[in-house]
Parts: structure tokens; C-alpha cells; sequence
């Protein structure tokens, strides 16, 4: 008598081999669909290539530009006179950040607060600084809105004011967007009487 090399499978391993296949479908199925899902949200904020400035940056919800960035020293003028206040050599280097968001499909408007705001320092990871002052309050921008304005930063005093600064913004959706930060060097204005 010789073995026959198709036996069939016994009813409780068929069974088991058709629900594993139908979970190996099903999960297929789900990647799938996630993955398409991520791909019609929009581009992903954070791209494998440096973004600069003017570069916009496509989101869930529209756009994010930093339109221009500028370093500069801003006097301290608080407190009784001093020589150095009047020679305007006391105060603090601030990174003044114009950015610009719009907002084309965020169908319930987008959230915008200060605090979405980072900056960091290429060198050093950290939690990033939050914006010490904001041109832009806390807003509910609605759906084909745009708004233009102005965050800045007062640097600490042995930070570098060149190059090496990024930002990071982070909606409420997406990863968060990532801009290089260029800078233009801006002298204080000193002014002497004749």
C-alpha cells in the first residue's frame, strides 16, 4: 500500500489555514488603505531635503512659508539710565521670524497659537524656545484664510547670530514642518547728536 502524497487536511487545520490567509489579506488591506490615506492628506510636512526661506511647505491644511528672517539688537531701555543704555551697547540679539500660513482645506479652520512655534539650534536638540513675542495671537484661521506675521526669539548671550537657527512648526495634524533659518545680518542703528 503506498501513501498518497495529496491527503487532504483535517476540517480544524483547513479552517485555521483560511483564517490565517483572511488575516494576512485583511491587514494587507488595512496598510493599504492607511498608506493612501497619509497620501491624500497632502505632502508630508517634513521632507527628506532642507527647506529655506521663502520655500513654502505643503500641509494637511494648505501652506506654511517663513517669508523672512532678520537678527538684530534691540536696546535695553528699562530701568534707570546708564551709560551703556545711553550708548545702546545694553540689551539682547533677537531672531525676528516673519511667516505666513494659508489655509486652503482645513474645512473647520485651522488652530494657530505662538506656542506652535520653535526655535532650535542645529548644534543642540532640547525642546526648542518658544517665541517670546508674537505680531499673531491666537487665532481660528477659517478655510481660504491667510495670515502674514511676525514671531521673534531674544537669544541668549553667548548664542550664535549667524547661521545654524531652524524653526518648527507644528499644526495640528501633520509632523512638524522644519525651515532652515538664513539670516541677514542687521546692525543697531546708533544715533549721535551734532
Amino acid at each position: 500500500m503506498t501513501a498518497s502524497s495529496s491527503m487532504p487536511l483535517p476540517a480544524h487545520q483547513g479552517t485555521r489555514l483560511r483564517i490565517l490567509v483572511g488575516l494576512t489579506v485583511g491587514l494587507a488591506v488595512l496598510g493599504a488603505a492607511v498608506a493612501v490615506l497619509l497620501l491624500a492628506r497632502g505632502a508630508p510636512a517634513e521632507t527628506g531635503h532642507q527647506v529655506g526661506v521663502g520655500q513654502p511647505v505643503e500641509t494637511s491644511f494648505g501652506v506654511f512659508i517663513v517669508t523672512n528672517v532678520k537678527t538684530t539688537f534691540v536696546p535695553d531701555t528699562q530701568g534707570p539710565p546708564t551709560a551703556a543704555q545711553h550708548n545702546g551697547t545694553e540689551g539682547s540679539n533677537q531672531l525676528q521670524v516673519w511667516i505666513r500660513l494659508v489655509n486652503d482645506r482645513a474645512e473647520h479652520g485651522l488652530s494657530y497659537a505662538p506656542r506652535q512655534l520653535r526655535l532650535f539650534a542645529e548644534a543642540g536638540s532640547g525642546r526648542g524656545q518658544v517665541p517670546d513675542g508674537s505680531s499673531i495671537g491666537s487665532t481660528l484661521l477659517p478655510r481660504g484664510g491667510s495670515i502674514d506675521g511676525q514671531v521673534w526669539f531674544d537669544l541668549p548671550r553667548d548664542a550664535s547670530t549667524g547661521t545654524g537657527w531652524w524653526l518648527e512648526f507644528k499644526g495640528p495634524v501633520d509632523n512638524p514642518v522644519r525651515v532652515t533659518l538664513e539670516q541677514q545680518q542687521v546692525a543697531p542703528e546708533h544715533s549721535h547728536p551734532r
